[in-house]
């Protein structure tokens, strides 16, 4: 029997997605010790391995752990070649259903809070996005197409949010020089806004010259920079290197922020990201 810290180390799932994998989706169904800690055997080490290769690979969680529980003994092997499903914002990319995909984002938004929408649908729906344009199913105008809808859904969502008060921590969240894939870090922007957070978005693209001046002007209590391309380290520890001198908290998220030295990562879900830095900043206050 593994605990819940070993059980992450072995599966490469982060225990905040372990536990809400078993108790959204019932893959798993760990004990409880005398004292209500949760232990995992052998079996559900195997079925969690299976479920994030699935998911690593393009489905959604919900649609990985209906794999799991339909073919019980599967192996990580076994389902690694299995096609991702097509989902709505991909078939709308096929024939560029500005109707329809405006549709399924309204729908989405208004079914549950922020956190719960960007993680659980919106960031994976966008995986299986870009494999289905690896695989030719969808074209890059029709990726494109899709990235600008979601992004004014996201800049919407962001801008019907209330202002925090003059006394709530401000963090500043952006993108280093030459960066531009911002559907990440908006979502992280737009979800820590939602819990009362001051965010000051900067958007994609910004140079180490302006981080430093704003971050002089701001004194924000923390700064986070989304790090979604390997070609975006360089600029991303430039900027690091620049801004470690202050007092601020630097945090990094996105792909490849395990990377970026002297930065602090966020994690890979930017809604569960964005909720416990609030919470962090929250409790510093």
């Amino acid at each position: 029997m593994y605990t819940v810290g070993r059980t992450a180390q072995l599966t490469g799932v982060p225990r905040e997605t372990l536990r809400k994998w078993e108790q959204r989706y019932g893959v798993v169904t760990p004990v409880r010790t005398e004292g209500n800690y949760r232990l995992y055997d052998d079996e559900s080490v195997r079925r969690l391995t299976v479920m994030r290769d699935l998911v690593d690979s393009g489905w959604s969680p919900k649609e990985a752990a209906r794999r799991v529980l339909q073919v019980p003994d599967a192996t990580p092997s076994a389902v690694s070649d299995a096609p991702a499903p097509l989902d709505e914002l991909a078939r709308c990319a096929e024939n560029f259903d500005l109707n329809r995909v405006e549709q399924v984002l309204d729908e989405a938004f208004a079914r549950s809070d922020l956190d719960s929408v960007i993680d659980d649908w919106l960031m994976p729906a966008l995986v299986r996005l870009g494999v289905a344009w690896q695989r030719g199913q969808v074209t890059v105008a029709g990726e494109h197409f899709i990235s600008a809808a979601v992004h004014r859904r996201l800049a919407h969502a962001f801008q019907q949010l209330p202002t925090a008060g003059p006394d709530a921590p401000r963090v500043a969240v952006g993108l280093a020089r030459g960066s531009r894939h911002e559907l990440g870090v908006l979502s992280f922007a737009a979800v820590l806004r939602s819990h009362g957070i001051g965010v000051t978005y900067l958007g994609s693209d910004l140079p180490v010259e302006a981080w430093v001046d704003m971050v002089r002007a701001l004194d924000p209590a923390a700064i986070v920079i989304g790090v979604p391309t390997i070609e975006d380290l360089p600029a991303v520890r430039e900027v690091v290197t620049a801004v470690a001198r202050r007092r601020s908290l630097v945090l990094v998220g996105g792909s490849f922020q395990d990377r970026v030295e002297g930065a602090e990562p966020l994690g890979h879900a930017p809604g569960a990201g964005a909720r416990s830095l609030a919470v962090r900043l929250a409790g510093d206050n």
